[in-house]
């Protein structure tokens, strides 16, 4: 079925995952671009193969945790010892290693929420009413490599991805 969101493309499917690196390598030394890769579970060396860039989703939910976190702190301080101060036993009012249980919980709150908004920007996730599966056996017991080419190149990539060990091999218009 022709998507006109998605460019002509050739779908190979692997059993082995060692085969589906080996044809990674191939089809990037190949000068072929935009490559995608679906698999069942984590494939070590996949992601260094496709020439994927570290994520920057580790510095989101750092700083979420620290914005948090300080606005946690922050909240228990001017409360406790400017809006509303109360004399205790004679703790200080502003007494650090009983704020902290909030401290923590504030900046693993605002933490969660700000990397969930990120991935849902960064993937650009949406509702899809329209959405086609390209395969349903992918990521279920095999292992996908999407080829994006121009018309004319399909069946060159078609018989390469075959003499690489490909199972399945599929032109997506």
């Amino acid at each position: 079925m022709p998507s006109k969101y998605r460019p002509p493309a050739v779908l190979a499917l692997f059993l082995d995952p060692q085969k589906l690196l080996d044809a990674v390598k191939a089809v990037k030394d190949k000068g072929y671009r935009g490559l995608d890769a679906y698999t069942p579970y984590p494939v070590h060396g996949l992601s260094e193969a496709l020439g994927l860039k570290i994520s920057w989703m580790p510095r989101v939910t750092k700083t979420g945790f620290f914005v948090g976190a300080g606005l946690g702190f922050t909240l228990e301080a001017w409360t406790m010892a400017w809006a509303w101060p109360l004399n205790i036993a004679g703790k200080p009012f502003i007494s650090v290693p009983a704020y902290m249980p909030v401290t923590f919980e504030s900046g693993i709150l605002i933490a969660g929420i700000s990397t969930f908004c990120a991935v849902l920007i960064a993937a650009r996730l949406r509702p899809a009413p329209n959405f086609h599966n390209i395969d349903d056996s992918i990521t279920n017991d095999r292992f996908g490599l999407y080829v994006p080419v121009r018309p004319y190149e399909s069946g060159n990539v078609q018989t390469l991805l075959k003499e690489l060990g490909a199972e399945e091999v599929r032109d997506l218009a």
